[in-house]
């Protein structure tokens, strides 16, 4: 298997499940990304305002905050902030609206996972 370029680009990841995390984290890092985590609301905000991240891919349900009160905090801060939120409900938050947004049902997929995520950022699910 090659090694993948490294990546300027970083994405951060937010779920409180450790696993979900860690393969997320696997599966990106892998496609070349660098990788920032959070396990709850409040580290997700504190995470975004250090690290700058290009995208978050968001658990819906985290513990410290809702789901609307952390991508408000996000977009509060950056506006145009791709985020990607993951979740077992069948149905995407109703704030959740615009081309840098997007919601994906658990569990999901890898490679539709590394397709969104490319979208998102801008590029196509065949870019690498």
């Amino acid at each position: 298997m090659a090694t993948p370029e490294v990546s300027a680009t970083s994405v951060l990841i937010a779920d409180d499940d450790a696993l979900v995390r860690g393969v997320l984290r696997m599966a990106l890092m892998r496609a070349g990304y660098r990788v920032v985590e959070a396990c709850d609301a409040v580290e997700v905000v504190a995470a975004a305002a250090e690290h700058a991240p290009d995208l978050v891919v968001l658990d819906i349900n985290m513990p410290g905050g809702t789901v609307h009160d952390t991508l408000g905090s996000l977009r509060d801060r950056t506006p145009d902030l791709p985020v990607l939120v993951l979740s077992g409900e069948a149905h995407a938050p109703a704030d959740l609206t615009g081309p840098s947004s997007d919601f994906a049902r658990k569990p999901i997929d890898l490679d539709d996972l590394l397709a969104r995520v490319r979208r998102l950022l801008g590029g196509t699910a065949d870019d690498a």
